[in-house]
């Protein structure tokens, strides 16, 4: 079964044709890209995929089961995370407490629990700790973890989401534009990380990005998104040679 199926999707603001017809799955452990040119509607599927949309029409299911237009923090607790264009963290929290933020609703404890400060709170919080630390370390900020979080660089801000993302223990993770404002050597280093992701925790992993040498040696299967419409679809080495992929970036069909 796959981890992520959907199936004639689509959505329009007013007369704005946003996403047509979308369909698309993902298995565990794949690793997938999805681009298009700007506006082209892949932050649009993310959303519709989260939470913050609901589709106008189409199916969304994860594990089987439907997902759309349920609300956000309940799609996050059905197994999917992600992370965000645009950057956002709590700036004036620590990197540390910016990642338990993500794993806190994994303590099993109700509300007295908490509020007295339980033996058995305290023991569940150690190992949140523990874990959220391990996290810091895999993406390579570990020795950040005390720091205010809008004190880091802008790449390891962006670990950081990613970081805080895994925190929520997702079988899916999404990220849009995780190299955004990243210099060459760190995306490298991304690219590494996120492999090692999907190899060691078997995660499904989406990725959108406009760095095409990212995309293309990371994914092994690319999806293609024009003005709301999939163009293509298919391993990199076709989705380079592929004459409406290269319309849609270049304005021209391919010589």
């Amino acid at each position: 079964m796959a981890l992520l199926e959907i199936e004639d999707c689509s959505l329009t603001f007013g007369g704005l044709k946003a996403v047509a017809g979308f369909r698309f799955t993902l298995d565990p452990g794949q690793l997938v890209g999805l681009i298009g040119p700007n506006g082209a509607g892949k932050t649009t599927v993310f959303n519709l995929i989260t939470g913050v949309y609901a589709p106008d029409r189409g199916a969304i299911r994860m594990d089987g089961r439907s997902i759309a237009g349920l609300p956000p923090f309940q799609i996050n607790r059905r197994g999917i995370a992600r992370t965000f264009q645009g950057i956002r963290l709590f700036p004036n929290m620590t990197v540390l407490d910016n990642v338990v933020v993500g794993a806190n609703h994994h303590i099993p404890l109700d509300a007295l629990g908490v509020l007295l400060r339980s033996p058995r709170y305290q023991q569940h919080r150690l190992q949140l700790h523990g874990d959220c630390l391990n996290l810091l370390e895999l993406l390579g900020i570990a020795r950040h973890s005390e720091a205010l979080a809008g004190s880091l660089p802008y790449g390891d801000q962006r670990r950081l989401e990613i970081a805080r993302a895994l925190a929520t223990r997702p079988r899916l993770l999404l990220l849009d534009e995780p190299a955004a404002g990243m210099n060459p050597l760190e995306k490298v280093e991304l690219m590494k990380q996120i492999g090692w992701i999907r190899d060691q925790l078997g995660l499904g992993i989406l990725v959108i990005e406009h760095d095409m040498k990212l995309i293309m040696q990371i994914c092994e299967r690319i999806t293609v998104l024009d003005h709301g419409e999939t163009i293509a679809v298919g391993p990199p080495e076709a989705i380079q040679r592929d004459p409406l992929v290269i319309k849609a970036y270049l304005g021209e069909p391919a010589a």
